[in-house]
């Protein structure tokens, strides 16, 4: 038996395809992750951290937080936190929790800490404002396990695929509530000033018309305004404490907080807007001379569209398009202004070259033609398609041709029909296109068959 196996190169081909579909698998499946968590603003732990109260006197809420504060310490050295610098190596990443709170079972070890605090609270009298208190904190949670002691159904939707820094934030929730539970809390001595801005949503990729979400304490009596280079403008979309801001169009705002003589600014830099991917993640291809459409959502006040491979583009307005006909082969750039020229949107497709069609005569079977029909006709008439391209109109001019059996001559005509002389019909043998112009951009197109048609 030898030492060696070969391989087929068609083997070996089949296996690196394999592992590349399981590369994009696996960038697929981390595309699931909901975007609202990887905006969440992670420094919220810190501020949640500075709130603190001196001691926990009630047995149950101690042993619950005492619990939190191994695992958050346990935690922070598990995923790499720099305490010094304050940096998480991969705030986005979800692997290490997974790891820690399901696969090492440290999510159900503090779930059995909360049913027995849960446990407690039930067994107090209805009308107990503690008791109303922690049903109104935990309502969630209780939702989604905790009332019927679900410890699967708890640790999965508390943990599982959530990323580092949204754990990092939610562990501190989890301790500040125990604070409250306990009877209050009051507030370290770094933290000297009132803080206005809690948290936001959607600041980091924030697009125009996109919302972002603004959580801060008590609005009432609080001035808030945006800034955009030398333009100011008052801001007063609420919804309950949420602050609702909808950028118009691309820039750097300044969002101003004032209340009580406390300013706190913040920065939300809008980027430009891009077309929408097509349904069920369908692959788009563009092709030189097929006009083409894409997509947009939620753009306001879109004026006019500029494209860098069709200057006659247009802006369709009511079924949000932009319609074009790329003229070279290449990147198309395209931006969309408003009314006021700010920019809207940005983006780019790639034109890929027309393909080479098939041509065919009309009424022409199997490449054969009678003669008899030709002496009646005095022509044949050509179109040309394409399997990937039905739709498209291609059109054909200057066809080249010979006539076999007539002449030996390489003859033109200006459009797609070739007139047959009859003369001498009797001759001809064979008609045969080996060139044209397709679609009056491709210019003389040589097909890698010529279409040959015999004459019987």
């Amino acid at each position: 038996m030898g030492n060696y196996i070969k391989v087929k190169k068609a083997k070996v081909l089949r296996f690196k395809l394999i592992s590349v579909m399981y590369l994009i698998f696996i960038s697929l499946s981390m595309l699931q992750i909901p975007i609202d968590w990887l905006r969440t603003n992670i420094n919220m732990a810190e501020y949640i951290g500075k709130s603190t109260k001196v001691v926990i006197d009630d047995p149950e809420i101690s042993a619950v937080f005492e619990e939190l504060s191994k695992i958050e310490v346990e935690f922070l050295k598990e995923v790499g936190y720099d305490i010094e610098n304050k940096v998480y190596k991969n705030p986005d990443g979800y692997n290490l929790t997974d790891n820690y709170f399901i696969r090492l079972k440290k999510g159900y070890i503090l779930f059995q800490k909360l049913v027995v605090l849960k446990k407690h609270y039930e067994s107090l009298p209805p009308d107990n404002p503690k008791r109303e208190e922690f049903l109104n904190l935990f309502e969630n949670d209780l939702k989604n396990g905790l009332k019927s002691e679900k410890p699967n159904l708890w640790v999965e939707w508390k943990f599982k695929h959530v990323p580092v820094g949204v754990v990092v934030t939610w562990l501190a929730d989890l301790k500040l509530k125990m604070k409250l539970l306990n009877g209050g809390i009051i507030t370290t001595e770094d933290q000297n000033r009132d803080y206005l801005v809690l948290m936001a949503y959607n600041i980091e990729a924030v697009r125009p018309g996109d919302t972002v979400r603004i959580v801060v304490f008590n609005h009432e009596k609080m001035q808030v305004s945006a800034k955009l280079a030398n333009q100011s403008f008052q801001l007063n979309k609420w919804n309950k404490d949420t602050l609702l801001f909808i950028p118009e169009f691309v820039g750097a705002y300044e969002l101003s907080f004032k209340k009580g003589g406390v300013e706190e600014t913040l920065k939300v830099t809008s980027v430009a807007k891009t077309f929408e991917k097509e349904k069920d993640n369908k692959y788009n291809i563009f092709y030189q001379g097929k006009t083409s459409e894409l997509h947009y959502v939620n753009l306001l006040n879109p004026g006019q569209v500029t494209c860098s491979g069709d200057p006659n583009a247009s802006l369709d307005r009511q079924k949000s398009r932009v319609v074009f006909t790329p003229q070279t082969v290449g990147w198309c750039k395209f931006q969309v202004n408003n009314k006021d020229g700010r920019i809207l949107l940005r983006d780019s497709v790639y034109v890929q070259k027309l393909p080479i069609p098939y041509v065919y005569a009309k009424g022409v079977s199997g490449g054969l033609v009678s003669r008899a029909r030709l002496k009646a006709d005095n022509q044949l008439a050509f179109y040309a398609t394409h399997p990937d391209l039905q739709k498209f109109n291609f059109k054909l001019s200057n066809l080249k041709y010979r006539l076999v059996g007539l002449s030996s001559e390489l003859l033109t005509t200006s459009g797609d029909v070739i007139n047959v002389p009859t003369g001498n019909i009797e001759a001809l043998r064979y008609v045969v296109v080996v060139a044209a112009d397709v679609n009056n951009e491709i210019k003389n197109m040589e097909f890698e068959s010529p279409l040959v048609i015999q004459v019987k």
